[in-house]
């Protein structure tokens, strides 16, 4: 049996220092490009299910450009066999984050993919960091004619051949157990972390090909349409709460103010021996160190 799991690329941003509004206020070195965290949960109860069950090929399908080559070749170090990458014809292919195709397109590249391949069983990540829109497995499990469970913890082969267990979160604490039909697609959640490859696969890795495989675009009318996408607004600011010994007046001040309190402190100045004694004076007035008296 063949197991596709479906690993996406995102652009990661973690800051926004830019002063262009054209380029969202982003920096180059603002964003970092990694692989989806739910796409290598998906891999590793892939890695899991074979442990269990025996020899099985896992392919790694990514789609569109290498912008995370080496975080690809560290997923296949882990242990899996194969690293494909589907080839948008038709779209542009810029590394914008931000213009990615729409879950139909993704899905229908993916969908024959997999065909193509053969695959048995296909894993994929419940939602990606970079849109989290959680569609494209629900969409791929359609256009395949396949049962589809999401947002999976576990997996394991079932009591006949042609089935497999797998668990579920249900919410609030409820785990829900399900048997699934062969094929199947599986979204997962997110659970154990990735393992982390030995030297030797690592070195294998570096050397392994990637087979591309090209995916006309097919034009079809838009499911959904995006009608405005923004950057994620400023975190508001945490204003802690007055003091409501104050009175009104004071209170009201302190809210006007952002809640600023004063902060008592002692600057330290003289020679580095006073400083040092005075450091260690005020951890033992505040019960940092105990005062030994001889």
């Amino acid at each position: 049996m063949k197991i596709i799991v479906c690993i996406k690329q995102i652009c990661h941003t973690y800051a926004r220092t830019g002063q262009n509004p054209e380029s969202r206020y982003l920096n180059p070195e603002d964003a970092i490009y990694r692989i989806n965290p739910y796409d290598e949960a998906a891999l590793e109860l892939a890695l899991r299910f074979r442990d269990q069950t025996g020899p099985v090929d896992i392919i790694l399908l990514t789609l569109g450009p290498l912008i995370a080559e080496s975080e690809l070749r560290r997923c296949l170090a882990a242990g899996a066999d194969q690293l494909c990458r589907i080839v948008l014809s038709g779209i542009a292919t810029e590394n914008d984050p931000l213009l990615q195709p729409d879950p139909w397109t993704k899905a229908d590249s993916l969908a024959r993919a997999v065909t193509e391949l053969g695959g048995g069983l296909v894993l994929c990540g419940k939602e990606s960091l970079d849109r989290g829109s959680g569609q494209v497995g629900a969409l791929l499990a359609h256009l395949l004619k396949m049962p589809c469970v999401s947002a999976i913890t576990d997996l394991s082969a079932g009591t006949a051949a042609d089935h497999i267990r797998v668990q579920r979160s249900a919410g609030r604490g409820v785990r829900e157990v399900i048997r699934c039909p062969l094929p199947a697609v599986l979204s997962a959640d997110m659970g154990a972390d990735l393992r982390l490859p030995v030297f030797a696969r690592r070195q294998w890795a570096l050397s392994q090909p990637i087979q591309n495989l090209t995916s006309p675009v097919i034009k079809r009318p838009a499911q959904v349409v995006t009608a405005r996408l923004s950057p994620p607004r400023p975190r508001p600011k945490i204003v802690p709460v007055p003091d409501s010994r104050l009175p009104a007046y004071d209170r009201v001040s302190q809210l006007l103010a952002g809640s600023k309190m004063e902060k008592k402190g002692e600057l330290l100045t003289g020679s580095p021996e006073s400083q040092v004694d005075g450091i260690i004076n005020y951890l033992k007035a505040n019960g940092f160190l105990e005062s030994h008296n001889d």
